[in-house]
């Protein structure tokens, strides 16, 4: 199996350090790439209003012209009661999917929090999660993505906003074997392997609201059979930059020996 993934995460649409510049660089480098798959990790929008929701639609059915395009929302998205808006205007909130050959399964979750920057997946949609994936053939490459990140990211600052019941979210997601989780937030690129799940941050591809000397970025994942490489592309000038590479055991994903259930409260 070989695919290409496209990860983009905190465009902020409306946002006032947000830049048209970067958002047409963004299209024609994704044009240019011709995934298979486009994951949005949450924060389309800058505080949940209308217009910033009627601008962010217009550019993900671009996106979705190019290749499946997933999204999922972010705590910035939930503001001002703006997940009304995100349900008439983008999707659900909590979905799985697949790319169009279906090889690759993507299951899509709800972190936010109304009005705060904190998020949470919540009991009901970790239940729902460790459901659907007790479902998915051993044989499917398995995505999960939401937008909070489940780990701690490197040269941010002070540690905050990490995803609040991110222990049973990671011990649920590694009993499943889940291959590969997409998370943005921190607007810094960033990767982690945790036994055989690769878990990756995209930056801010849209704006500048940056940490130290980083720049708008976003990912990209190429996987080939049993091997999973990441790149950082900077959305100013379409330079590419190494970000990790890691093999994975794809063929151990027998769930015969799984519990029932994976979490416990």
């Amino acid at each position: 199996m070989q695919k290409k993934i496209i990860q983009i995460s905190d465009l902020h649409f409306g946002e006032f350090k947000f830049c048209n510049r970067l958002k047409d660089n963004l299209k024609f480098q994704i044009e240019y790439e011709n995934p298979d798959l486009i994951v949005i990790a949450g924060d389309i929008t800058s505080m949940g209003y209308l217009e910033e929701y009627n601008m962010a639609r217009d550019f993900i059915t671009d996106l979705s012209n190019i290749a499946e395009t997933y999204v999922v929302p972010g705590n910035h998205d939930s503001c001002n009661v703006g997940l009304i808006h995100f349900r008439n205007l983008i999707g659900d909130r909590k979905f799985i999917g697949s790319d169009k050959s279906d090889d690759v399964i993507i299951i899509g979750l709800d972190s936010s929090e109304p009005d705060i920057h904190d998020g949470k997946l919540g009991f009901d949609q970790l239940e729902w999660l460790n459901d659907v994936l007790n479902r998915i053939p051993s044989s499917k490459f398995t995505i999960v993505t939401f937008h909070h990140h489940l780990l701690p990211i490197p040269q941010t600052g002070r540690e905050r906003n990490i995803l609040l019941d991110s222990g049973d979210t990671l011990k649920l997601l590694v009993s499943h074997k889940v291959n590969l989780v997409l998370n943005g937030h921190k607007h810094v690129s960033n990767s982690w392997k945790v036994e055989d799940m690769v878990i990756l941050n995209s930056g801010t591809a849209t704006t500048t609201r940056l940490y130290g000397d980083n720049y708008p970025a976003y990912n990209k994942i190429l996987i080939r059979n049993n091997e999973i490489s990441a790149y950082q592309i900077k959305t100013e000038t379409g330079q590419e930059r190494f970000l990790a590479h890691y093999t994975i055991d794809q063929n151990n994903k027998n769930k015969s020996d799984l519990p029932k259930s994976c979490f416990t409260y």
